[in-house]
């Protein structure tokens, strides 16, 4: 809870007081680090007046997906709340009295409480208390660090940056928990290379080592339906990808019958197929011929679906001359089907009138579809 405390102890402190019973508490030369029930820090935030009071960064953001998360979480697994993330107050005193050595029971009372960083945590305990109940929140245990002193200057100064302390985390840090991944991860790759889904360089000489955005683009290029390649071409389609883990769209390129052959057959095509498409004459991508330069997803695409066998892609058993034909065919196809989209991209523009530049029209899906469909 919270008061207006004047310490006879410490004269110059007026300010917010907060009274725990610690669960934890280790005692540092920097502080204290203490693990609580959060139904204690709901009287922290009261009032309207209390991201100024805790003279905190930030107001409440409200409904960010970051804090919808955190809410759910204390919502329905409370238990689960304080196992990530910390929150980290200033204090001009802390006063304690009980417990043992080891730092269990006892009373610690923060004199002149500031809330360096936690509280959008702080606000959404107070929120779920009020809808749930103080019993349910106290459910949950959650770690503070209490920073006094030349600590609590050193605190602010570096959470004033954590933006820049702090690696950002990405739809394509989550996909080491998809299941076919995992399987794919932990095939035998034999003498073909390696797969690694996760970011980040892999230092050392190696030997060949599949991505995860080139793995994506590849077997959506094989993939039934040209949306997902459709999507992947970009780095923001990509992330967009890859957190629809389960959609239909993902459990198109990414299934349980996923093997390092088809991996290794699906770069290798899509790498002969965009090798053909640059092998071109420029004079040819010109006019509606800049739909090889602005979509050539949509002609590999296209491609690789009319010579190669897609629903045999990952049957190591499979008679079908792979090597022979995305080295021997593949490209001269490619060639040939960027010419005839070309000319069906050109009947669609006529059609539908299109006055936009090229660079805008040509990578919208809803333009693929009309080339794919269109007969002069």
């Amino acid at each position: 809870m919270t008061e207006d405390f004047s310490s006879a102890l410490w004269p110059f402190h007026v300010g917010p007081v907060l009274a725990l019973r610690p669960r934890r508490r280790i005692d540092s030369p920097e502080g204290w680090v203490l693990d609580v029930s959060a139904a204690e820090l709901v009287g922290l935030v009261e009032g309207a007046g209390a991201a100024r009071l805790l003279r905190a960064r930030r107001m409440y953001l409200g409904d960010t997906r970051t804090n919808r998360v955190l809410a759910e979480i204390l919502r329905r697994a409370p238990e689960e709340f304080g196992a990530v993330g910390t929150v980290v107050l200033g204090a001009d005193a802390v006063e304690l009295s009980g417990g043992d050595c080891r730092g269990f029971g006892g009373e610690l009372r923060v004199l002149g409480v500031e809330c360096i960083d936690g509280f959008q945590r702080l606000m959404i305990i107070a929120g779920v208390a009020a809808a749930l109940g103080v019993s349910h929140v106290g459910r949950a245990t959650v770690r503070l660090e209490v920073r006094c002193g030349p600590a609590r200057e050193v605190a602010r100064r570096l959470h004033r940056s954590a933006g820049d302390l702090v690696n950002a985390s990405t739809a394509q840090d989550g996909l080491i928990h998809c299941p076919h991944i995992d399987r794919l991860v932990r095939a035998d790759w034999e003498e073909t290379g390696s797969f690694e889904p996760r970011r980040g360089v892999v230092p050392g000489p190696r030997r060949r080592l599949f991505t995860m955005p080139e793995v994506t683009r590849a077997l959506a290029c094989l993939s039934p339906s040209p949306e997902a390649v459709n999507l992947v071409a970009t780095d923001e389609g990509l992330e967009a990808f890859w957190a629809g883990i389960g959609t239909p769209l993902y459990l198109s390129v990414f299934h349980d019958h996923l093997s390092p052959l088809g991996v290794v057959r699906a770069v290798e095509a899509w790498g002969r197929a965009l090798g053909a498409l640059r092998a071109m004459p420029g004079r040819l991508k010109g006019g509606a011929g800049h739909l090889i330069r602005y979509a050539p997803e949509l002609i590999c695409w296209a491609a690789c679906r009319e010579v190669l066998p897609l629903d045999r892609l990952h049957e190591e058993s499979s008679v079908f001359d792979w090597d022979g034909v995305i080295r021997d065919r593949l490209p001269a196809h490619t060639q040939r089907t960027a010419e005839r989209l070309v000319r069906q991209y050109e009947g669609v523009r006529e059609a539908r009138g299109s006055t936009g530049t090229y660079v805008d029209e040509a990578p919208q899906l809803d333009v693929w579809l009309d080339v794919l469909a269109y007969r002069r």
